[in-house]
């Protein structure tokens, strides 16, 4: 358990000096050794789990980002400490929307763009269909 306290401080140690990618294996591996001896949750484990997702989303990956916030805030509605905290309530909860907000939209777009492909798709093979190809006949059965 000491072991995973020195993790802690030194990972976000190394996420204030800006080696964000020193500071996630780090706090990773907080997070796997409170995980390997089932350590109860705290708010320890719930603030290195929104600095984790804090590091995906700066990275670019906004599902493992996502993944993370939605842990972290589960653990802290589970602890309780959203009645003691409510402005970081707010803001995760906030948080965690905006990033739904987005991917629905994204989703959106790819629906939509699915179905001009599909539309276009079905036109192409009308018209195939409907072409009729000069010297050959029809078979007969």
């Amino acid at each position: 358990e000491s072991v995973a306290a020195v993790l802690q401080y030194m990972g976000t140690m190394e996420f204030r000096a800006g080696n964000h990618e020193k500071a996630r294996d780090l706090l990773t591996e907080f997070i796997r050794i409170r995980r390997d001896n089932s350590t109860k949750n705290d708010g320890d484990y719930v603030n290195v789990l929104f600095m984790i997702g804090n590091i995906h989303k700066m990275q670019g990956h906004e599902d493992d980002a996502q993944l993370c916030w939605s842990e972290a805030y589960q653990v802290f509605q589970e602890l309780g400490l959203a009645e003691n905290n409510p402005q970081i309530a707010k803001v995760m909860n906030h948080l965690l929307k905006v990033e739904e907000e987005k991917e629905e939209a994204e989703n959106k777009k790819k629906a939509k763009g699915g179905n001009v492909f599909g539309k276009m798709t079905e036109k192409f093979k009308g018209n195939l269909k409907e072409e009729k190809i000069p010297g050959k006949k029809k078979r007969r059965k």
